[in-house]
């Protein structure tokens, strides 16, 4: 599932886990629930911290670390949040599609919002944690996780008794940028508004109101690290109406509450950080 409107195609990031690091390897996927993996070594000279956005999807993110290895399942923020910041570690992670991840053990969507659990606690595969902390080959380390994630991923989706819903749900959420109301999900899937905001609870940890709202800034970001810097103040106001926001002021609130930053500091630090030379795609 990719978030599509006007021609734009549009991937779940995190921007500043590329700008706290030197290179920043990525290899999308888009299939199996998976949006794609990354690596990076957190970069002891940049003054950047590594800082998780909302963005409504769920990552397991693997420290490789010799002496004291370890992963955590993260959960959506719902806040611009610091997250795995130490100088010279190596991190491998893996990032779902709304709705998605690897099957665990008494947890719901919601129980991993805002949430830090680790990987052991969620799931009992200590061979793939040993085989991913042991490795600093990315290819490798994709490898060892399909292996693993992908017998299971196939049972899940068999079993899945919300898979259209789901797909259906995703897709209106998703062409729209995030400007649609639950009446509407509701009108055009055939199920009651109720039904509709308990599907989002289960399947997405949030509300469908709350979910929008993050989709519709992952499209912003999208469209300002996209953005020339030369018509940015012309632009801006343009870009406000199409995403459905009140006008300039208002998409400017909203991303400084989901981003910490105005829209206008935000691609000034893109330039400043040469973030697309940051991205290695493998």
């Amino acid at each position: 599932m990719i978030m599509e409107s006007k021609g734009l195609i549009i991937y779940p990031k995190q921007p500043y886990f590329v700008m706290a690091t030197e290179h920043y390897y990525k290899a999308v996927v888009m299939n199996y629930g998976i949006s794609h993996f990354y690596c990076f070594l957190k970069d002891k000279t940049t003054e950047h911290p590594v800082i998780a956005v909302p963005d409504g999807c769920i990552d397991i993110l693997f420290c490789c670390d010799e002496s004291e290895p370890f992963a955590h399942i993260c959960g959506t923020v719902l806040q611009p949040t610091v997250v795995m910041n130490e100088p010279g570690k190596y991190y491998f992670g893996v990032r779902f599609l709304p709705g998605h991840t690897f099957r665990t053990n008494d947890f719901t969507m919601s129980d991993f919002v805002e949430q830090e659990i680790p990987f052991l606690q969620v799931i009992d595969d200590r061979e793939l944690f040993n085989l991913i902390t042991s490795s600093r080959d990315f290819s490798e380390q994709i490898k060892h996780f399909m292996e693993h994630y992908l017998p299971q991923q196939r049972q899940m989706a068999a079993l899945d008794q919300h898979k259209e819903l789901k797909s259906f749900l995703m897709s209106k959420v998703l062409k729209s940028a995030g400007q649609i109301r639950v009446k509407e999900l509701a009108e055009s899937s055939g199920y009651s508004v109720r039904y509709i905001n308990k599907i989002f609870s289960q399947e997405f940890g949030l509300s469908p109101k709350g979910f929008c709202k993050l989709m519709r800034f992952q499209h912003l970001i999208n469209n300002l690290n996209e953005q020339n810097p030369e018509l940015f103040d012309q632009d801006l106001a343009q870009l406000a109406a199409e995403l459905g926001y009140y006008d300039q002021s208002h998409m400017i609130r909203d991303f400084y509450e989901l981003a910490n930053t105005t829209p206008g500091k935000y691609i000034h630090t893109l330039q400043e950080t040469d973030y697309k030379k940051r991205i290695i795609m493998i």
